[in-house]
């Protein structure tokens, strides 16, 4: 009886049209994912392609390599010497200027190795991306290692995107999250030397671990990534507020603040690092030549002088402001339409949110790459939520 009622119902549906109907929706529905998914990869190789070769050699690279470098030739002028010969092999007449000569403290860092090397206390505290510089050397020499560790987790931050809109079923939202990420410095920062695409994928890693419910996981990534950029505690400190008011098991990433902080701690003893305040006036309020017992006096003139700074130069030449507005009202309206039902993805979001704030008023840097972490990790979270249908169903 049963069976003759389900033939009965499916003959009246292929007679009255609403299976053609259906299968039509799914068909539409499914090219649209597939579109999205291969304007995201297509995407992705274009960024990985262009940034493979047309690296941008900036500062931080000849830090990096100068740093990288340290475990092997201490003197001033030698690791000046070293550094630079290697940089020099792989870069054009172009770049070279760019880097030697094209501003009064590049030219002073190219003149002066002693205050070349003390400019590196800076960059020593990131051990986790100095080893793997290390690590990458014997098979593609410093600066190719330094190239590839900007490219390839660029490739990855991608794929965990789209994989994480593939498993929340909002594919199709790869049509606006991926200009949205390159608003965010994406593209740029696939193309800089600096560890932060690497932060950027380990912290999506962890971020999505936690949206899993896989706490455990995502704490070690997290302690992971303070050996990428230490300053990256914000982001471990923000997740411990949400998992406190959200109500999810706060304990694991209290123990991984609580050895995240230890680690910063001795990282920046054994590194020689200036100290927060030095290391603030350096980047926030005035350039120095010269680092080497750099300890100015506290001053609330220079504290107000670099917020100010700060302030104006995000609002006028930088993105994340304006990005991390619109990702809020996102929040806000997806929520007063019942889309953020997850209890996760709310704490998340709201972790992401505050910890954009956080890292600004921990260090008032304007550039857009110091809060990718936050603006690409609240995209995404938003987008999974989002789950727009594009066409006409």
């Amino acid at each position: 009886m049963q069976g003759a009622q389900q033939a009965s119902l499916i003959g009246w549906a292929l007679r009255s049209g609403v299976g053609e109907t259906v299968v039509r929706t799914v068909s539409r529905r499914s090219l649209l994912d597939r579109l999205a998914a291969l304007f995201m990869v297509l995407s992705i190789a274009a960024i990985a392609a262009y940034a493979t070769f047309k690296p941008d050699y900036n500062w931080d690279m000849v830090a990096y390599v100068a740093t990288a470098l340290e475990d092997r030739v201490q003197d001033p002028v030698e690791l000046h010497r070293e550094t630079w010969t290697r940089i020099d092999a792989g870069s054009s007449p172009e770049q070279q200027f760019k880097l030697k000569q094209s501003n009064p403290y590049n030219l002073h860092q190219w003149e002066n190795p002693a205050d070349f090397q003390s400019q590196l206390s800076m960059y020593r505290v990131k051990i986790g991306y100095l080893w793997l510089l290390r690590a990458l050397e014997p098979m593609t020499g410093l600066v190719n290692a330094s190239v590839l560790l900007s490219v390839l987790p660029g490739v990855a931050f991608g794929l965990l995107a789209l994989w994480w809109l593939r498993r929340e079923d909002a594919l199709q939202a790869a049509f606006v999250l991926i200009p949205l990420l390159l608003i965010a410095d994406y593209s740029r920062m696939t193309t800089a030397v600096t560890p932060d695409m690497l932060l950027a994928l380990v912290s999506l890693a962890a971020l999505y671990s936690l949206l899993r419910g896989r706490d455990v996981l995502a704490g070690a990534l997290l302690f992971a990534s303070v050996f990428i950029r230490p300053d990256n505690i914000i982001l471990i400190f923000a997740l411990l507020i949400a998992a406190v008011l959200f109500s999810w098991r706060w304990l694991p990433m209290l123990v991984t603040f609580v050895a995240s902080m230890i680690a910063i701690s001795v990282i920046s003893k054994l590194g020689d690092h200036p100290g927060w305040w030095a290391h603030f006036y350096f980047s926030c309020v005035q350039i120095q030549n010269s680092m080497a017992n750099f300890h100015p006096d506290f001053s609330l003139v220079a504290f107000a002088k670099g917020y100010a700074r700060g302030v104006v130069v995000s609002l006028q030449n930088n993105d994340w402001p304006a990005v991390l507005a619109l990702l809020t009202a996102a929040w806000a309206l997806l929520a007063k339409y019942g889309l953020m039902r997850d209890g996760r993805a709310n704490a998340l979001a709201f972790a992401l949110a505050i910890g954009t704030l956080g890292k600004f008023a921990s260090f008032p840097l304007p550039d857009d790459r110091f809060y990718f972490v936050f603006i690409s990790g609240m995209a995404i979270v938003l987008a999974a939520a989002w789950k727009p249908r594009f066409g006409a169903d």
